[in-house]
């Protein structure tokens, strides 16, 4: 069996690669966000951390809930920029989108550290590397051929879920499963239905509507669109899971 570290080694290599196809200052950007996550990863080692048995997932996640922040805040510039755009600007860039190639840029590096990561402590969960594989490829794509930087505003703004999902497994794992896990619990679900499911199937529509801006690029986009659906279906899925476990809770509360 492959080890840690090789998987780990073979997987950096290969995000490497992948940066270098990108323009220079993009791949760079790309590579130092991958690199700063990690060194943000150490540091916090150096901090006061709870006695609880996952170290590693707290620091993991705590550096999770950063990149999400600042993804949902580069949603909202990503949104903003739309009215600067002509009508094939957000679909086929000729270099004008500035904030999603920016964003774009700092979210692939995230997911390439947390890949890295989920290697080297051997925390594979199936369906979140699927997620991030996915989206590895679809957005060193976009970013080369400079495609989609409409799309990127509402897939980016998915991450507004990310930081209450982190603060519920925080407050579990300090087991302080009360009325602030409870609220956190209700601004995760809430959150993720409102932009994982509701907002992701608002901008899939968004896009078959600019279908005739978007036909002329090339064949591989047609890969992007069919594994942004796929992004969809697993989001999905989540989302079920999602609900049925607010129904068990609210089940729960009110036997009690």
């Amino acid at each position: 069996m492959t080890s840690p570290v090789t998987l780990t080694l073979a997987a950096a290599a290969s995000f490497v690669a992948l940066s270098y196809l990108q323009e220079a200052s993009c791949g760079l950007l790309i590579l130092g966000t991958t690199l700063s996550y990690g060194l943000v990863y150490g540091a916090l080692k150096a901090t006061r951390e709870p006695p609880i048995a996952r170290q590693s997932e707290w620091r993991e996640r705590q550096v999770s809930t950063v990149n999400a922040v600042l993804l949902v805040c580069g949603s909202l510039l990503c949104f903003a920029e739309w009215p600067t755009y002509d009508a094939s600007e957000g679909w086929i860039s000729q270099g004008l989108a500035y904030w999603p190639v920016t964003f774009a840029a700092l979210f692939v590096g995230y997911l390439q550290w947390d890949v890295l990561w989920m290697l080297y402590h051997s925390s594979l969960h199936f369906d979140e590397l699927a997620h991030h594989l996915l989206f590895i490829a679809v957005t060193h794509y976009v970013l080369w051929g400079r495609y989609f930087a409409r799309p990127f505003a509402w897939l980016s703004v998915t991450e507004l879920s990310t930081p209450f999902l982190n603060c519920r497994w925080f407050l579990a794992a300090t087991g302080s499963k009360g009325s602030a896990y409870d609220t956190c619990s209700l601004l995760f679900a809430s959150a993720f239905l409102a932009t994982r499911a509701l907002g992701y199937g608002m901008g899939l529509v968004d896009l078959w509507l600019a279908r005739d801006l978007w036909r002329p690029a090339h064949w591989g986009l047609y890969v992007v669109i069919a594994l942004v659906h796929a992004g969809y279906a697993l989001n999905l899925v989540w989302a079920s899971k999602v609900v049925g476990a607010a129904r068990r809770a609210m089940k729960s509360g009110h036997r009690e």
